[in-house]
């Protein structure tokens, strides 16, 4: 930038004028915000009950999750005005447990991956198909299955070719990355370089996306509880 240049940017500042540009202005005037309740979410007041979208593919169809009035979550889908419920195989419904089902990611061809907790509080990956006419249930090797623990799989973001990264809890509640294939005939687990290890500390590695190239981005918790940002290339 140029020394003229940086002085008529500050008399803009200075003297309170806002340049928008005309498309911006026009894009913004015709945004339209549309509200929306899944069927069957609790509306019961200061519950913390009711709808929980969590990711929207570029054909419009959105996933996420509802807790009913019994305090168990459910996973729907969104496309236009029509939902669709469903759970996962072995999602546990107790009463007041704040159980169930949990999406993360739909890719553009409507896969939704996302985890599921069971009546035992063990967490689960899972993987329904677009169609809904699968949906497949799945654990990283490693992962922790202690009753009561909070361990297990969780998945976070699936591609458009269908790999899904997320993270596991081993059975010393500690944090590792992994890496499921598009056809789920390979599993791979990851740890950054300087993620912690201490036994009961939550620290690791936690994967949070993936592109359509494979890459993964996400943090990890290193030996001293500071977080730091880490990518993995395919």
């Amino acid at each position: 930038m140029k020394f003229g240049t940086m002085i008529f940017l500050s008399t803009l500042i200075l003297t309170g004028v806002l340049m928008i540009p005309v498309h911006l202005a026009a894009r913004s005037a015709s945004a339209e915000d549309t509200t929306f309740d899944a069927p069957g979410a609790g509306t019961t007041a200061g519950s913390g009950f009711g709808t929980f979208p969590t990711s929207l593919n570029d054909g419009g169809t959105i996933t996420g999750r509802y807790i009913d009035a019994k305090n168990v979550n459910h996973a729907f889908l969104r496309s236009g005005d029509e939902f669709i419920a469903f759970d996962a195989p072995g999602a546990g419904k107790t009463a007041g447990s704040g159980q169930g089902t949990f999406p993360k990611s739909i890719n553009k061809a409507g896969a939704v991956t996302g985890h599921y907790i069971d009546s035992h509080n063990v967490n689960h990956g899972f993987l329904r198909s677009p169609t809904g006419d699968k949906l497949i249930t799945f654990d990283a090797p490693g992962a922790g299955m202690t009753a009561g623990s909070g361990q297990g799989t969780l998945p976070e973001s699936i591609s458009d070719a269908g790999a899904i990264t997320g993270r596991y809890i081993d059975a010393n509640n500690v944090n590792h990355g992994f890496l499921r294939s598009p056809t789920g005939d390979k599993l791979i687990t990851f740890d950054a370089p300087g993620a912690g290890m201490t036994a009961g500390s939550g620290q690791g590695t936690l994967p949070e996306s993936i592109s359509d190239a494979g890459a993964i981005t996400g943090r990890y918790i290193d030996a001293n509880n500071v977080n730091h940002g880490l990518l993995r290339t395919p």
